[in-house]
């Protein structure tokens, strides 16, 4: 049996990749410099659940397993964390991550939905590893201890009873609340391929646990709770379990409801004028659903790419979703929900009614990193509709008229103005 390793996963624009293995030669490291070109770093990818037809949108099927070398950006001595250490008892090698090679990701869509994978790794030292004491001698290290995702790891789960439909849901829950302190609750409702039944991938299929960041907790005032319920199937579901509604069915609202609310009732500390609601896609769909039906719940609201057929909204729907503050993102060349069938006209119907409303319209999703290029090196662009990676990284700062949006006379992103969102009573 070879030595033992780990793996650390980030949560990623495009995904949840394995960014990081630990190894753990059990000897003496002091005075090793490893090398990136002194190791191989394999990986076979493996199912875990059963493949479903596959849909003609997403082109090919991938051939699974899929099997490959990783490519490694640096090696260096760490703690058992992964973090770099000069005294470290472990070897940390960073690995390329990349949208257009899947070979990293822990996830896979089956056809249905998004699932988790087998990744088993091997990982070689091709060459001796000078220490103080010696060298460590050629080896393999094939033993896995398991996997970490990063912030994705802060989130627990639940279930919550219902006598119609039972859902499942993470959740992040600050650390050391004073007594009496009320904080702000954040609910994210996810798109259509992370419904089904492995319910952390509601928060890591997308960058959702980017909202329990430090930098975005500090936004909200240092703690908010975030809570990620999953549908079973969709939340476009009439009820049929096969069909998508984009007119206002579906068969999870009262349900969803009832776990908000229970949520709230076993978390005592959230400030019940400061609940805010999004998703993206089919989320998007089930946010404007139930800002329509509860009104009253929600502080302010944020769909995104949102496929609720503005067609399928009496004036009646506009009136109620106009009492609650919202921002809209959506890109102009999304080929799932085009805007001006969907997010579009609904916004300006809004803006009629007298909505406190914004939507910050992309022209298309680039990545901003700066890491990611084509092959004239200009930015990489993903998928039209995947407008949710700009919001999750905090990047919405103008309106449908291009101008900024203002919070008491100074320029704001989309979560700097959701937190200051407050509903009375």
């Amino acid at each position: 049996m070879g030595k033992a390793y780990s793996t650390i996963s980030e949560v990623l624009d495009f995904g949840t990749y394995i960014s990081k293995v630990i190894l753990y030669p059990e000897q003496e490291l002091r005075g090793a410099q490893p090398q990136a070109e002194q190791f191989r770093v394999k990986v076979t990818r493996r199912l875990r659940s059963e493949d479903f037809p596959w849909p003609e949108f997403m082109g090919e099927r991938p051939s699974f397993p899929m099997e490959g070398e990783r490519q490694i950006l640096a090696a260096y001595l760490a703690d058992e964390d992964g973090e770099a250490c000069e005294d470290g008892g472990c070897i940390a090698l960073e690995l390329a991550c990349d949208p257009r090679d899947g070979l990293g990701a822990i996830m896979r869509f089956n056809g249905k939905f998004n699932t988790f994978v087998d990744a088993d790794y091997e990982i070689d030292l091709l060459t001796p590893l000078s220490v103080s004491q010696g060298e460590i001698a050629l080896c393999k290290f094939s033993e896995n201890r398991g996997n970490r995702i990063l912030l994705g790891d802060l989130l627990r789960e639940e279930e919550h009873k219902d006598p119609e439909i039972s859902l499942r849901y993470s959740f992040y829950e600050p650390e050391n609340l004073a007594k009496g302190e009320q904080i702000p609750l954040l609910i994210w409702l996810h798109g259509m391929g992370e419904g089904g039944e492995d319910t952390k991938i509601a928060a890591v299929g997308n960058k959702v646990v980017n909202l329990i960041s430090p930098e975005i907790q500090e936004i909200f005032g240092g703690r908010a709770y975030l809570l990620v319920p999953q549908a079973p199937t969709w939340w476009m579901d009439p009820g049929d379990g096969k069909s998508l509604a984009d007119d206002g069915r579906t068969c999870y609202a009262e349900p969803l409801r009832w776990l908000i609310e229970d949520f709230m009732e076993k978390h005592p500390q959230t400030d019940r004028g400061r609940v805010y609601l999004g998703g993206d896609s089919n989320g998007g769909y089930m946010t404007v659903n139930m800002v329509i039906r509860y009104p009253q719940l929600f502080a302010a609201a944020f769909p995104v790419c949102e496929a609720y057929r503005d067609e399928a909204l009496t004036q009646e729907a506009i009136e109620r979703l106009a009492q609650v503050p919202l921002w809209f993102t959506a890109a102009q060349n999304d080929p799932v929900v085009p805007v001006k069938d969907y997010v579009v006209p609904t916004y300006r119907r809004l803006k009629e009614a007298g909505a406190q409303v914004h939507l910050t319209l992309w022209d298309k999703v680039e990545d901003h990193t700066g890491r990611y290029r084509k092959e004239d090196g200009s930015p990489y662009e993903y998928n039209g509709h995947w407008s949710w990676i700009p919001m999750l990284n905090n990047e919405n700062r103008v309106d449908y008229d291009g101008e900024p949006v203002l919070v008491n006379g100074r320029e704001a992103t989309m979560l700097e103005w959701l937190a200051a969102q407050r509903k009375e009573g």
